[in-house]
């Protein structure tokens, strides 16, 4: 799996910021409406997250889009 595609970005910030609020897949998938199976793609990279995906996620998480698209531990090191 390419982790340093956009798609990819993503897919890790979404995986870090379920393992820190320890958030199933499933929780995510109900609380944002977008189906488990979906979820499961885009965090194995199958396919890539929709823009509105992102933003459901960000708005579930209460963080910003920016959050979502890249992980924390990136935007650390570039500062």
């Amino acid at each position: 799996m390419n982790y340093s595609t956009p798609s990819g970005k993503a897919a890790r910030a979404v995986r870090s910021i379920l393992a820190d609020r320890r958030e199933s897949v499933e929780t995510l998938s109900e609380m944002t409406g977008i189906s488990l199976s979906t979820l499961k793609r885009r965090l194995l990279l199958a396919t890539p997250f929709t823009i509105d995906e992102l933003g459901l996620i960000a708005q579930h998480f209460e963080v910003s889009i920016i959050d979502v698209l890249i992980p924390i531990s990136e935007r650390e090191a570039a500062v």
